[in-house]
């Protein structure tokens, strides 16, 4: 696996790679792993992806000239009406992007922030943006812990209530992406979601759901009465929505009309920063309009990794992300497992369990060593080395499973949750894959009435409190600790194939906190590797391991039975999952058209022309 940066305009370069216990061991890389380890093995052939048994689909490709995924169908066709308008791929993530914060306003919206990616197949031309959130100034290291020793918040003062909102990226995303190449007017994007808010749409199951689960907070902790009054009358209606009833909300369309024809100024200045700044600040929370305006993205170089597995380039978000790390890695261990098993199906027992012990490694490495690279010095490239990856592989045992207390010496990293993610793809083939949240089921509770926004709580990303267990029982990483304008770490997974001849093959990402990282894995496998068509492979039951808890979450199949025995008797503990292993969107990229999906398990529709 060869790492790689690619810079705005220019097409895939490649980094020299050095050994890997040259540059690991100076930064205390998992002493473990490197045990009778001396870097690159000599006397061994490097293995051919060539030979790797995949399969191509040979579904019909339903659409010719652009297609959408996202999580809800009203955006999906708005993206579609953009391109059919002459918009490219860009124009069309931003207006779908504005309308899912509208119709899924508890994943995501104007509120949070999120990661893009993009790949430009007629230039070759890679780009990446980073929305993610910060922790607003008068934050620090121990600001929970503080919190709680002073007894000025009451718990979980991180997850709910004004303590727990940092600076929200959105709006600046949605300005900095159009800038880079828009071609329709902002008014013009931010249109449709503004009148959908207006005229109102009907909640499907899945906002029901999120509905009963704000009526749950509200029980377990009544204090969240009072910050979450807004949000509970406004876009819960009481508790009383049924499939029948509208939601509108006419602060939120005027808001999307004023940024539309005032641009990104309206949101740094004036009255919406004012009025979002007193409702954090209403419960004691930090953020400023001051905080608000001075919020800037940026572009970082793409990840780029050559997968020997697949044969094809991944083009993923870098750090605060960790999902591209650990997809790479996963799929790095794939291709020597596999292969030593004489390619497995994917279903089988088999091959699921060498995918869970993988996913173990990957985990732990995350907890150890990643965090915003702007304040911990992230070994991004070490990680990736295709040494380091073999190196792990080899830590398999195909037949039994390792304990989690013996991979690593890691701490576990809070889990994150909630989010939405869209994929389009244009008649041009320019790809983006944009992954965005608020963070949990309508974020901090705490929405801004005269802005229509509810305001997230990605605070919680962060380590919290220093030395304290977390829900599993386990001490927390030191390196997601915040500080004012640190991005906490994340689990988005923004993702985009191509292929050696520089065409883009497939683009997916997903929502549901760590379980995106396996999710996402497991439907550009089912695509680019089992050869299925989009909606089998995003409807394909999924497993997830994060390394601790030391168990295996499930989705249900076609007769379990044998197939979950098998996996017990290797030792892996097997917990079904009631909900969903994350909620993944994708597109399936051909010569000649595109395939696209939205999962079902959050009742999404795709749509293209």
């Amino acid at each position: 696996m060869d790492y790689g940066v690619c810079m705005n305009q220019d097409p895939l370069p490649r980094i020299d790679r050095r050994t890997v216990l040259e540059r690991m061991l100076p930064l205390g890389i998992a002493p473990w792993l490197l045990a009778g380890f001396s870097g690159c093995r000599s006397g061994q052939e490097a293995p051919d992806h060539a030979t790797t048994p995949r399969r191509s689909s040979t579904s019909p490709l339903p659409y010719r000239n652009g297609a959408v995924a996202a999580d809800h169908p009203i955006a999906s066709e708005i993206g579609v009406e953009v391109l059919k308008d002459g918009g490219n791929a860009i124009d069309a993530a931003i207006a779908v992007n504005a309308a899912l914060g509208v119709v899924r306003p508890y994943s995501c919206g104007l509120g949070g922030g999120g990661f893009l990616v993009l790949y430009a197949e007629r230039s070759g031309a890679s780009w990446a943006m980073n929305a993610r959130e910060t922790a607003p100034p008068g934050t620090w290291e121990s600001y929970y812990t503080d919190l709680r020793s002073s007894g000025g918040a009451p718990e979980p003062a991180s997850r709910y209530g004004g303590h727990a909102i940092a600076v929200p990226g959105t709006p600046s995303g949605l300005f900095r992406a159009h800038r880079y190449g828009g071609s329709l007017s902002m008014e013009r994007l931010l249109a449709p979601a503004a009148r959908v808010a207006r005229e109102g749409y009907r909640p499907d199951g899945n906002y029901l759901a999120a509905v009963e689960t704000v009526r749950s907070i509200r029980s377990r902790h009544p204090w969240t009465k009072t910050v979450s009054r807004w949000v509970w009358e406004t876009w819960c209606a009481e508790g009383a929505l049924t499939r029948e009833s509208t939601v509108e909300n006419h602060a939120l369309a005027r808001t999307l009309e004023r940024l539309g024809k005032e641009g990104i100024e309206a949101w740094r200045t004036g009255a919406i920063p004012r009025s979002l700044a007193r409702a954090a600040r209403a419960s004691g929370g930090k953020l400023s309009a001051e905080s608000i305006g001075d919020y800037r993205t940026t572009t970082p170089p793409p990840l780029v990794v050559e997968d020997r597995f697949l044969g094809e380039t991944i083009i993923t978000m870098p750090p605060p992300s960790s999902g591209g790390i650990a997809i790479a890695q996963i799929l790095g261990m794939q291709e020597q497992l596999l292969r030593t098993a004489g390619w497995p199906d994917l279903d089988s027992p088999e091959a699921t369990h060498l995918l869970i012990e993988s996913m173990k490694h990957a985990f732990a490495l995350r907890a150890r060593y990643l965090a915003d690279p702007d304040f911990a010095p992230v070994p991004t490239e070490q990680l990736l080395e295709e040494t380091l990856v073999d190196r792990l592989a080899e830590e398999v045992d195909a037949t039994q499973a390792r304990p989690a207390e013996q991979i690593g010496g890691a701490t576990q990293l809070p889990e994150d949750k909630g989010t939405s993610h869209l994929c389009v793809i244009d008649r041009s083939r320019t790809a983006v894959a944009w992954t965005s949240t608020i963070n949990s089921t309508f974020g901090s509770l705490v929405g801004d009435p005269e802005s229509g926004v509810v305001l997230n709580n990605e605070m919680d990303d962060f380590t919290t409190i220093q030395g304290e267990q977390n829900l599993y029982g386990l001490t927390q990483s030191d390196w997601n600790l915040p500080q004012p304008g640190k991005r906490p770490l994340s689990s988005m997974s923004p993702t985009i194939l191509v292929n050696p001849d520089g065409r883009v093959t497939a683009l997916a990402g997903a929502s549901g906190g760590p379980r995106i990282i396996s999710a996402t894995l497991q439907v550009l496998l089912g695509l680019r590797y089992q050869g299925l068509d989009a909606t089998a492979a995003v409807a394909r039951p999924r497993v997830h391991h994060q390394w601790m808890p030391d168990q295996v979450r499930h989705e249900a199949r076609p007769e379990p039975g044998p197939w979950r025995t098998a996996l017990e008797a290797n030792g892996q503990t097997m917990e079904p999952e009631p909900r969903s292993v994350a909620v993944v969107q994708a597109i399936r990229v051909e010569p000649e058209g595109f395939d696209p999906a939205s999962d079902p398990r959050k009742e999404g529709q795709a749509a293209g022309f």
